[in-house]
């Protein structure tokens, strides 16, 4: 029987699986829906938690009927989340409110948040817990104060990465209310066994990292944009960088994942995605836009411009529809560029092409743009996802425990990058488009809190 690995990512929306072997081979994948995001007039974004432990025992029940059709054995699992979502919940570990996303408006941080939400409840005393380790005790049986969490999903919670444990500020306000807060173990760390004790789980990253991780770039030098609804930037580097709207999380041993998320993306042309595919060969046949944009949908945007009042701004108007479509594509590859600039000027050193992950790698043209803008090399790749790559810490886990001891890092790094084509710039639109870069760079100059040092 040969041994696999599960990933499952569970994300905003949906949550996601995926069976592979040691080498990175796919073996099955599943997809299962959450309870819808709820709004509130005060700006919070909540979710059922009760969906997450749904949905993580249909990917479970799903992995081992696909392992036991396939003569498989789940020899281990990990599970990625977004960054900063998480539960508040009684001693027992039942919640007392629903859960805090990540982009819950009530304030700028988790504890914050939790803060509000005990403002509303009353005092008590409180367990508070990240996506994962609220499931890990539902699958492992454990007691909530028990489960570790990872020091990258807590990240955004208070961790400190040099000391590897609670910062001071989150310590005193988690003391202020009462609230426990979990203990920290390094990603990839044993965090117990499905409560059949036949799968070991390993402490994951975020949905960010993971993404990355999923692309076989983590390597030193390594870049990755990954291109959903939203724009999310992670170069692999030896030192940690940070800044407006930046920051780095750590790797195992000692790899830092330095990068930021935008607010562009597919949201920024969520119009024409009815018929992306005609849009994408007009896009191609029409050449260079006539104007330069910032196409942000709403206000405020986090990354490569640290501007919550921004909104969408433009230096001209289009000619039609396929300029404004090629338009929008050149406005987030300028900014895609812009932004590895800053990273750059922090310290990032980037070598070699940029992969590229998510939906929007898919579009041919929008890579030729984005190439060329960039003057560097843009690899697509076939596999890609979040559930991926947490697949992928939960194989480099097993052997890091199998042989006694080593580096995440370098285990991650046997696995091989599922290149699909390596698209190179456009030669006959490199100037067209460095002009238009250059005018891109005066738009956003007055919005700009944090430019290139």
């Amino acid at each position: 029987m040969k041994d696999v690995f599960l990933g499952i990512d569970c994300a905003t929306q949906s949550s996601r699986s995926v069976l592979i072997d040691s080498d990175g081979a796919i073996y099955s994948r599943h997809a299962i829906d959450l309870a819808p995001v709820q709004r509130g007039s005060d700006g919070r974004l909540t979710q059922d938690p009760q969906s997450w432990l749904t949905a993580m025992d249909g990917h479970f029940a799903y992995a081992r009927n696909e392992a036991r059709k396939q003569n498989l054995v789940i020899a281990g699992a990990s599970i990625s989340a977004t960054s900063g979502t998480f539960v508040l919940t009684d001693s027992n570990g039942k919640p007392i409110a629903n859960a805090a996303m990540y982009n819950d408006g009530r304030a700028a941080n988790p504890l914050a948040r939790a803060e509000k939400i005990i403002g509303e409840v009353g005092a008590g005393t409180y367990l508070f817990a990240h996506t994962p380790e609220y499931i890990v005790a539902h699958l492992t049986g454990q007691p909530l104060s028990a489960v570790a969490t990872d020091w990258s999903h807590a990240m955004k919670t208070g961790v400190d990465l040099h000391t590897k444990d609670w910062g001071a500020i989150a310590t005193e306000t988690a003391k202020r209310n009462s609230i426990s807060l979990p203990s920290v173990v390094a990603p990839g760390s044993l965090l117990g066994r499905t409560t059949d004790g036949d799968i070991p789980l390993y402490a994951g990253m975020t949905d960010g990292c993971t993404a990355q991780i999923s692309v076989g770039a983590t390597s030193i030098g390594s870049a990755v944009s990954t291109l959903g609804t939203t724009l999310v930037l992670k170069v692999v580097g030896d030192k940690e960088i940070a800044g407006p709207g930046f920051y780095s999380h750590l790797l195992p041993k000692e790899r830092w994942l330095g990068g930021a998320a935008s607010n562009l993306g597919g949201i920024s042309f969520e119009k024409y995605q009815s018929d992306i595919k005609s849009w994408d060969q007009k896009a191609a046949a029409h050449g260079p836009a006539s104007f330069a944009i910032y196409p942000l949908v709403g206000t405020g945007e986090r990354f490569p411009v640290a501007n919550k009042d921004m909104k969408c701004v433009a230096t001209g108007s289009p000619q039609n529809e396929a300029d404004e479509y090629r338009a929008i594509l050149e406005g987030i590859a300028f900014a895609e560029r812009y932004a590895f600039e800053i990273l750059e000027s922090a310290g990032a050193q980037i070598s070699g092409a940029i992969y590229s992950a998510g939906g929007g790698s898919r579009s041919v043209i929008w890579s030729e743009i984005r190439a060329t803008v960039m003057n560097r090399p843009i690899a697509t790749v076939k596999d890609s996802g979040s559930d991926l790559g947490a697949a992928k810490i939960a194989a480099a886990s097993h052997r890091v425990e199998s042989s006694g001891g080593g580096d995440l890092a370098k285990e991650l790094d046997k696995f091989n990058s599922s290149t699909v084509e390596v698209i190179e710039p456009n030669k006959l639109e490199r100037e067209a488009l460095e002009n238009r870069y250059q005018e891109f760079l005066t738009l956003v100059k007055p919005f700009q809190n944090a430019g290139i040092r």
